[in-house]
């Protein structure tokens, strides 16, 4: 399981690193900070989306909670589906201070999500005593797939009247320079007891609240350094820089599900919140134009800070085999306007 579990964290970690392999996303920061900051979060909007929906996934495969002293330790691989239109995203030079494009008309470019080719091309304008100067800049390539899988691990512990907590403690992993840590907590409580004509109903219905916490942390910059040729009058250390996602999410649902001896299907519904910050720190160089039209370095410290929410309602359905010790278990959740996802997973452990 230990290995399993690193495995599906460095497939993760590759998947993330590809991200920011290009590096196009911090060159952004040429448009000073203000543009910058609206051209990111159009940019990776939908990882901060994915990231925070992901954490609210697959934290139930059964309404029945686990007897007093039964327990299951499960690994999962979950990822969110990134709707179709947030694969790209649209700049209106109208709601820029420094950018234009050609006939200044708004052009659709590619999200952190969208095609593997080269972005559109937009213009930094600067103001100089020889008139207006204007440098193409190119924005940057989408991933060219749609989802980014998130490992979950996860304990499941049975407490009396039909009570079952489930805990997601995961200590700081450290693969190089990235960082990445969760943590979580859930309740699961049976209310079929309560309702005198579902009493002894063949099915099984519960109530699920759960609240999750994660980091993830990338060092292994500096991802801009100065550029080659031009006067750099600060005295900054670029190699302090560093991209960091945090994210809060939680959910609440209503299941029921049904046992046909091996085969258990479930299903139900779900309201969810998650809201998931990116925190460029330390210094990043960018090249300028000053008054003179003579390229300098500015300095940047600690540039940009964003975060993206959403609260969405969704319909489950999956199904678990057990088998002994051992189960399997797979299922949806459907959000209409919203991230769908999909999850997978094994569990091992002393089931009812």
């Amino acid at each position: 399981m230990k290995k399993l579990f690193n495995l599906l964290f460095l497939f993760f970690f590759t998947g993330t690193l590809s991200v920011f392999a290009q590096k196009g996303m911090v060159e952004l920061l040429t448009a000073g900070k203000d543009d910058a900051g609206k051209l990111i979060d159009g940019y990776i909007n939908p990882f901060l989306n994915t990231f925070g929906n992901n954490l609210n996934n697959s934290w139930y495969n059964t309404a029945e909670p686990l007897k007093l002293g039964r327990f299951c330790v499960s690994l999962g691989m979950t990822t969110s589906l990134v709707p179709k239109d947030e694969k790209t995203f649209t700049i209106d030079p109208s709601n820029y201070s420094t950018i234009s494009t050609t006939d200044n008309q708004p052009v659709s470019t590619q999200t952190v999500f969208g095609k593997n080719k080269s972005g559109e091309t937009i213009y930094i304008n600067y103001s100089t005593s020889g008139g207006n100067k204007q440098i193409p800049l190119a924005l940057p390539k989408g991933l060219g797939m749609g989802v980014l899988p998130l490992p979950i691990a996860q304990v499941s512990v049975g407490l009396v009247k039909g009570t079952e907590i489930m805990l997601r403690v995961l200590p700081k992993i450290n693969i190089g320079d990235r960082k990445f840590s969760y943590m979580g907590g859930g309740i699961k409580h049976s209310f079929k007891e309560s309702i005198p004509v579902l009493k002894n109903a063949p099915i099984d219905l519960a109530i699920i609240a759960a609240y999750s916490h994660g980091n993830l942390e990338l060092a292994n910059g500096p991802f801009l350094s100065p550029q080659n040729g031009v006067t750099n009058t600060t005295t900054a250390d670029y190699t302090d820089q560093i991209i960091k996602f945090g994210s809060n999410a939680w959910n609440a649902n209503l299941i029921i599900s049904k046992q046909f001896t091996v085969f258990t299907a479930f299903g139900g519904f779900r309201v969810s919140h998650y809201k998931t910050n990116l925190d460029l720190t330390g210094n990043y160089p960018i090249t300028v134009y000053n008054n003179s039209g003579t390229k300098t370095i500015n300095n940047l410290k600690d540039p940009i800070s964003i975060d993206d929410s959403a609260t969405q309602f969704g319909v489950n359905a999956g199904f678990r085999l057990k088998f002994g010790f051992f189960a399997f278990f797979a299922d949806g959740i459907w959000s209409p306007g919203g991230y769908s996802s999909v999850t997978a997973g094994i569990g091992l452990g002393l089931f009812n």
